[in-house]
């Protein structure tokens, strides 16, 4: 089998990709108003950060509330915290007025979201335990700095214990600035716009450099814009922070695979699932390292394995396919990246890895036809597929040049 470099979307946010889009639906808007007074450790820009992170809250709570009461968010058998919580990751809020007198910082924002399509999207986040985790970490870390911040104001302190106090202020501060790029970059990498979810994550990293999901986030984006080494320095900063998250070695596996080092991806894999060894894109991974490398066995044993525990992931059977395409059985192939495209017939990289499948199998027209779906979702697919080796034997195709041009 021709040596092929499969790309696939990953991590955070991953099932978003993958709702059908309920333009029929009515969507539901809340509106809340929060007004937060400064106090002596305050600026314009502290006030704002604090009195934004307290509207979410609200916006959130309300929005748990209703979707608790009027969907069917209840037979997933979770916590109205948890939902709160996944929900932070999936609706933004919007800023609909805004107001600083010196003294206090005005906010008025609303979230509107379509119940339907949000709670589809939680069913599928259940089984992603990369953004479960980071989620709870995340939520962990901004309640902590919230309560350090209050710990601070009521304290009536002068001197140099004043000043000590600003700087640890304004390190609680900068978490709370640090998880609002966070959130704009995870929103940026789900519509597939990965320049600007990088930048956001590099303003994270630049505000809050201790904490690791903001270089893992960083290194995800990376991945996607194709640069693996500075990607791996992204990882490697990430496990100096936390080296007990599996979730790093899952990452830098994917960046060590993407390079052709299939032996250093397997032994990040095998080190994550050591870690935790019910991720099930750990396996998934490491399936992609063993057909790089060959053994395509192994990589159906582990294939099968994340099908068990992630039986809704299309990246699970686009990649399978390639196990049994290695295997000779075109048929199981091609049922498998049926099963992916039902999973996920909005989702570009799933197309990309059809239209691959199609170009290595000497399928001119239906690579063509699946490469032209990708680039439609897709259009920075349009200057890849020029430099893809995986298409070079459509490279001097009139219909090839014309769909890339």
């Amino acid at each position: 089998m021709k040596s092929i470099l499969m790309r696939i979307t990953l991590i955070p946010f991953l099932f978003i990709l993958f709702i059908p889009k309920l333009t029929y639906a009515e969507s539901k808007t809340f509106i809340k108003e929060y007004t937060y007074q400064a106090s002596d450790f305050d600026s314009k820009i502290s006030s704002r950060t604090i009195a934004l992170e307290q509207v979410k809250k609200l916006l959130l709570e309300e929005v748990g509330t209703y979707l608790i009461s009027e969907t069917s968010i209840m037979d997933f058998q979770l916590t109205k915290d948890k939902i709160t919580s996944l929900t932070a990751g999936i609706v933004q809020a919007e800023i609909l007025s805004e107001k600083w007198d010196g003294k206090s910082y005005y906010l008025k924002a609303k979230m509107s979201l379509v119940p339907q399509e949000v709670t589809k999207f939680l069913e599928g986040l259940r089984e992603n335990s990369q953004k479960n985790r980071e989620l709870e970490e995340t939520k962990k870390k901004v309640d902590e700095a919230l309560n350090k911040i209050k710990q601070l104001q009521d304290e009536r302190v002068t001197g140099q214990r004043l000043e000590n106090k600003q700087n640890e202020y304004s390190k609680a501060v900068a978490e709370l600035k640090a998880k609002e790029w966070i959130d704009k970059g995870l929103v940026f990498m789900n519509a597939e716009n990965y320049e600007s979810g990088l930048s956001a994550f590099n303003n994270a990293v630049e505000i809050d450099p201790t904490n690791s999901w903001a270089y893992i986030n960083k290194g995800w984006a990376l991945n996607t814009l194709g640069d693996y080494y500075q990607a791996l320095k992204e990882f490697n900063r990430a496990s100096d922070i936390d080296p007990q998250n599996p979730w790093i070695y899952v990452n830098r596996g994917v960046s060590y695979n993407f390079l052709g080092d299939y032996r250093q991806g397997l032994i990040d894999e095998e080190k994550a699932i050591s870690l935790d060894a019910t991720i099930s894109w750990a396996y998934i991974d490491r399936g992609w390292a063993y057909i790089g490398l060959g053994n395509f066995n192994q990589a159906l044993a582990d294939l099968k394995k994340a099908a068990e525990l992630d039986p809704k992931n299309p990246h699970v059977y686009h990649l399978r396919a390639w196990a049994y395409s290695g295997l000779g059985d075109k048929r199981q192939t091609l049922e498998d990246f049926d099963t992916s495209l039902n999973l996920a017939p909005n989702n570009s990289w799933t197309h990309w890895n059809i239209a691959t499948y199609y170009a290595v199998s000497g399928e001119k027209e239906k690579a063509i036809s699946a490469l032209g779906k990708a680039i439609r979702i897709n259009d920075t697919l349009r200057q890849k597929a020029k430099k893809d080796k995986n298409f070079e034997r459509l490279w001097n195709d009139v219909g090839f040049r014309k769909l890339v041009e």
